[in-house]
């Protein structure tokens, strides 16, 4: 595929300026660019050749039109439809806002403040919620689709990999999410829910105030998956004993094995957050 072609019909597709690649994996490529003066990014879903053409251009619509229908300060905001480019179309993109910032994975080298991770549980459980609301579960809740604004907002981002609980036959089942990150839930053969989200989001925290892994995802992968499946996190307090019992209370439950002694959802957690009043 010719790239500098394509970024010109994208940039006049999308009514953009000062196109520029960021980066680009697998079938997606992020751009940076302005739309009207507006600093904002592009995404562009490369289309296969054959059968799966198709069912990849319907996701990139389907990830469009979640992340329109989402009304919420924690979740980034589309700015445009998707538009495909060609006919038969070769691609597929659209514009997002352009937050300021950097991936949680950056912020993840040194040990936080209780303060800090009760921040990072609040944000997160009310962009989940946003998304639950829908019966949309995100399923790769992981330090590169988080990012923390540089006034210490936390956003959700890429809801590319997320699963419609209502629309199985469209996004599927299975998806392996990010190692590390995983649930019980992303063993294959599992279902991710709205509490295997909870579960992302716990080991999000554990890790924040540990610096460790509350399963650890080390050796193949059939370790890992039987650790998922059989192993209960240790209690946060054993690695960091300086934190609130209200704090330890809600990641231990947040990463429970068994999905139904977890925060059932986003709302439940958020609910729970309100009640000791760390959310507003």
């Amino acid at each position: 595929m010719d790239i500098a072609k394509l970024l010109a019909d994208v940039e006049s597709a999308l009514g953009l300026d000062n196109v520029t690649p960021l980066t680009q994996g697998g079938q997606k490529l992020v751009l940076t660019a302005t739309m009207s003066g507006t600093p904002a990014i592009a995404k562009v879903v490369l289309l296969p050749s054959g059968p799966n053409a198709d069912l990849t251009l319907k996701r990139a619509h389907r990830e469009v039109e979640l992340l329109g229908a989402v009304d919420s300060d924690y979740v980034v905001k589309v700015l445009t439809d998707a538009v495909e480019i060609e006919n038969p179309p070769v691609a597929v993109c659209w514009v997002e806002e352009r937050l300021d910032g950097e991936d949680l994975a950056t912020h993840l080298t040194a040990t936080w403040q209780e303060d800090d991770v009760w921040r990072l549980l609040c944000d997160t459980a009310k962009a989940i919620d946003a998304c639950h609301n829908l019966e949309v579960v995100h399923r790769d809740l992981s330090p590169g689709n988080l990012r923390r604004t540089a006034g210490g907002r936390f956003v959700l981002m890429d809801p590319g990999l997320a699963r419609h609980l209502a629309k199985t036959a469209l996004t599927g089942s299975f998806q392996p999410g990010t190692k590390g990150w995983r649930s019980p839930e992303h063993v294959p053969g599992g279902e991710p829910i709205p509490a295997s989200d909870i579960f992302a989001l716990g080991i999000l925290a554990y890790y924040a105030l540990t610096g460790t892994f509350p399963i650890d995802p080390s050796g193949d992968q059939a370790d890992y998956d039987r650790r998922l499946l059989e192993s209960q996190a240790p209690p946060v307090k054993q690695l960091a004993p300086n934190i609130s019992d209200d704090l330890a209370a809600v990641i231990d439950r947040c990463l429970q094995r068994q999905s139904a002694r977890r925060f059932i959802d986003g709302a439940e957690l958020l609910s729970e957050l309100t009640s000791l009043g760390r959310c507003s």
